[in-house]
């Protein structure tokens, strides 16, 4: 049973589904641990591209910084997140901030990495799909992106890759 939550958890935070298109021609960016480089300072940021979002996410995720994280994705893919896991875990969370925390929970429990490989399959000025592949275990998926006011936000249509 624990086995099979922390995949479902991991599945949920990859926020990842269909595999690469046969057209996907970018290389692999395979990312690890959260960095612990300084922050810049309002007037040092650049906009980030849609996989340094995704990336920034999987930190904030991990940290996990749950107010950083929850702004990352969008209301509807947070909806659905806590219910698959609380379909499928030992415990019940009801905010987007408990479901953070406690998935990172899970993943600091199992020693899981939060290293990916990420590949752009789709983009253009207001959408993005990445592939996504966790190098531990394996788990996949697709996650899709679309440009807010702000930056990059996940998208509800993000899935993962089909068993």
């Amino acid at each position: 049973m624990m086995g099979a939550v922390l995949v479902a958890a991991g599945l949920m935070m990859s926020a990842c589904a269909a595999p690469a298109s046969p057209q996907d021609t970018t290389a692999p960016i395979v990312t690890s641990a959260p960095s612990t480089a300084p922050q810049p300072t309002p007037d040092e940021v650049t906009p980030l591209g849609p996989v340094e979002t995704f990336l920034a996410w999987i930190d904030a995720s991990r940290a996990p910084d749950a107010e950083k994280a929850c702004a990352g994705i969008s209301e509807e893919l947070a909806a659905r997140m806590i219910a698959e896991l609380n379909s499928s875990g030992p415990f019940q969370v009801s905010t987007c901030d408990e479901m953070i925390t406690a998935t990172a929970e899970l993943y600091r429990a199992t020693g899981q990495s939060a290293e990916v490989e990420v590949s752009v399959q789709e983009q253009s000025e207001s959408d993005a799909t990445l592939f996504v592949t966790y190098v531990d275990s394996g788990d996949c998926g697709t996650v899709v992106m679309a440009r807010s006011a702000t930056g990059w936000i996940i998208t509800e249509q993000s899935e993962e890759c089909a068993v």
